[in-house]
């Protein structure tokens, strides 16, 4: 998988966030996960700017983005997206498509701005009933996720050592994750304890789904892997029967469909959004 991935084209930019852009027409944005960053999005989702203008940001405390000291929930994230649209002058409402945790924060831009978001595609969606529930299936998300999610002094002391020693912990990131392309493992470990926690916290844990999907007037897009430990498909599946504007499709895979199944994502995409 990781060598299918290739560095992507674009122009970076830095506004309310740091963003890489591209071709002209209706604007598409893509949103990373946790612990990612634009170049999660490898070079197989260049083509989306054949046709549209194609805006991939680092998210608020993540990457080469702002990183406050504080202010990381829904509602922060949303509304940094947002004003990066309004830096670059997008007209209309976008397509968005998500991984992860960006599925989250493009449910809110929704909700926030109605008019500026005009469908939605997530992969692997974390949504959850409670917050019980998107604790259980959070942790699936791998080592760091387990050894963080709880506001410990391993948890806090491993961190500040990662943001102190960011080059010697983006080479055991790369070393450890050997699952991942090594420039996407490497900028796992871009982020600071705040952006981290606070992100987790405030963003994934708190399990209300319903307020943010059931509410939807928009298409929304759900694609989820039939072995991802993150997603909790019961809980997707009623969502897609309560709300017509909710559709989901299962795909045999885990977590990370946007990586190794690049292409038969970008198609998705496309087809929905493009």
């Amino acid at each position: 998988m990781s060598s299918d991935w290739r560095p992507p084209a674009g122009a970076e930019v830095d506004h309310a966030l740091h963003a890489r852009v591209s071709g002209r027409g209706p604007a598409i944005v893509l949103l990373h996960g946790l612990l990612g960053s634009h170049l999660f999005w490898g070079a197989e989702y260049d083509r989306l700017a054949d046709r549209t203008q194609l805006i991939v940001p680092d998210l608020l405390g993540f990457g080469h983005s702002p990183h406050p000291e504080q202010g990381y929930d829904t509602d922060a994230h949303a509304r940094a997206v947002l004003q990066l649209l309004d830096d670059l002058e997008v007209l209309g409402p976008v397509g968005v498509a998500t991984h992860s945790l960006g599925t989250v924060i493009a449910l809110r831009m929704a909700m926030l701005a109605p008019d500026r978001v005009r469908s939605i595609i997530a992969f692997g969606p974390p949504l959850y009933p409670n917050d019980a529930v998107a604790a259980q299936h959070v942790v699936g998300a791998g080592f760091i996720t387990r050894l963080f999610i709880n506001d410990t002094w391993m948890a806090r002391r491993t961190c500040r050592w990662m943001c102190a020693h960011r080059r010697a912990a983006a080479t055991l990131a790369a070393t450890f994750r050997r699952d991942l392309p090594r420039v996407v493992a490497r900028a796992t470990v871009e982020h600071t304890w705040a952006s981290y926690s606070e992100t987790l916290r405030e963003v994934l844990l708190c399990g209300n789904g319903d307020a943010r999907v059931e509410a939807m007037q928009i298409p929304v897009h759900l694609v989820a892997g039939d072995g991802d430990p993150v997603v909790d498909l019961a809980y997707l599946r009623a969502l897609s029967e309560r709300n017509p504007q909710i559709t989901l499709e299962v795909w045999p895979g885990s977590h990370d469909l946007p990586l190794r199944e690049a292409r038969r994502c970008c198609e998705t995409v496309l087809d929905r959004l493009g």
